[in-house]
């Protein structure tokens, strides 16, 4: 037999086997994989993480579906990544990287990761804060930039983007709660894309007209609004799950991504070349905080919105998951050897 010694960590209630492969100790098939997701049979999870040596960041990020097949970026899978190596005592050779570092008072530590993952370099932050006398600690991934002229339209609420894993979004009025997401998101991923699929996101919103100002440390000179303007009420049907997953990190930026461009109302523009230039009158930079409730927990998806109302366009950049990623157990899978 071969023994694989794991750990099972969640993201709000997305969870995920996790095990150190930086030796290439194990080699594990398809089926093996999804047995081991299984939750009547297996240890059972939404995905297995695997953590490997990079040749050139801090570790590296292999991420499967339950199906056993590689996955495209799980952004919950790389937050648990982020507390697994910290606990393995993986050393970050990225320091305190001064453009990722997040400003907050009352961080009390912070620990900054380089990682691979399947859509190349990411930068990883481990917050830890004290708040009422609780220790609290947050992990944050950082994502690339994107464009609103990434985001398809199909109508007035249903739209698609690839935050790093296709996302089909819609927008719905009502009964979100009662919803059959299974049945529904199944339909949608299948019928739209074919075998391939898609994962496929339900969406309610409330609004309050919170706002606070902050400077931008790029352009200390020029006024912006960062805006808690949006609670939104999500919930996933994952393909390689090929189920409702209580969290998704990749469809919670897909959402708030994609709400922010509805109300801009700059969906499939084209981004203007003078949005890059820094003295044009034209361009405004908002910072955008999004916070995304699943039935799992809450997600925070925070970014700059760089927008020129003359074209209009809108760059997304310095996008950022955070929330909780929970040490569940440990233990050790057995599977005969070949």
């Amino acid at each position: 037999m071969i023994s694989i010694q794991f750990c099972k960590y969640h993201g709000a209630g997305n969870d995920f086997i996790v095990f150190d492969n930086r030796g290439d100790v194990y080699s594990l098939t398809d089926e093996t994989r999804r047995h081991m997701c299984d939750r009547h049979f297996g240890i059972g999870a939404d995905g297995i993480v695997e953590i490997k040596l990079s040749q050139s960041d801090d570790f590296k990020v292999i991420y499967y579906n339950a199906d056993g097949k590689e996955g495209s970026l799980c952004g919950n899978g790389c937050r648990c990544a982020l507390a697994y190596a910290k606990s393995l005592g993986i050393v970050s050779f990225a320091g305190t990287l001064g453009d990722c570092a997040l400003e907050n008072p009352e961080c009390q530590g912070q620990s900054v990761y380089t990682f691979e993952a399947s859509t190349g370099r990411h930068v990883g932050i481990i917050q830890e804060t004290v708040k009422r006398g609780v220790n609290l600690v947050e992990y944050f991934v950082k994502f690339g930039d994107f464009l609103a002229s990434d985001i398809k339209q199909y109508n007035a609420e249903e739209f698609y983007i690839n935050t790093g894993s296709p996302h089909h979004v819609k927008f719905i009025t009502n009964e979100l709660e009662n919803m059959n997401v299974f049945k529904a998101g199944r339909k949608l991923s299948y019928e739209l894309y074919g075998d391939k699929g898609s994962n496929i996101n339900f969406v309610q919103s409330t609004r309050d007209n919170q706002t606070i100002k902050v400077t931008d440390e790029h352009r200390p000179e020029a006024w912006v609004k960062a805006k808690d303007n949006n609670v939104l009420y999500v919930r996933t049907y994952e393909r390689g799950v090929e189920n409702e997953t209580l969290a998704c990190g990749t469809g919670a930026v897909a959402v708030a991504l994609i709400q922010h461009a509805k109300d801009a109302n700059v969906i499939n523009m084209a981004l203007n070349s003078q949005t890059s230039d820094a003295s044009s009158n034209t361009e405004r930079v908002e910072l955008v905080r999004k916070t995304i409730e699943m039935k799992g927990g809450k997600l925070t998806v925070t970014f700059k919105a760089v927008i020129n109302d003359q074209g209009p366009s809108v760059l997304y950049k310095d996008v950022y998951l955070s929330g909780p990623a929970q040490y569940v157990f440990r233990g050790v899978y057995e599977m005969p050897q070949d």
